[in-house]
């Protein structure tokens, strides 16, 4: 923990913390792509063409 306090101290508040103390998420997965249905419709799997 000390080593932990030092290197927050040298370098700027929570640049490292505990994993105990979680992630606070800024992001969302974007879904405009998204079928509505897309884990029941063979149709709206995609696909490639070569």
């Amino acid at each position: 923990m000390e080593v932990l306090d030092v290197l927050n101290q040298r370098y700027g508040h929570d640049v490292l913390h505990v994993a105990a103390q979680g992630n606070d998420q800024h992001w969302a997965m974007r879904r405009q792509f998204l079928s509505p249905k897309y884990t029941t419709r063979w149709s709206d799997i995609p696909t490639i063409k070569t």
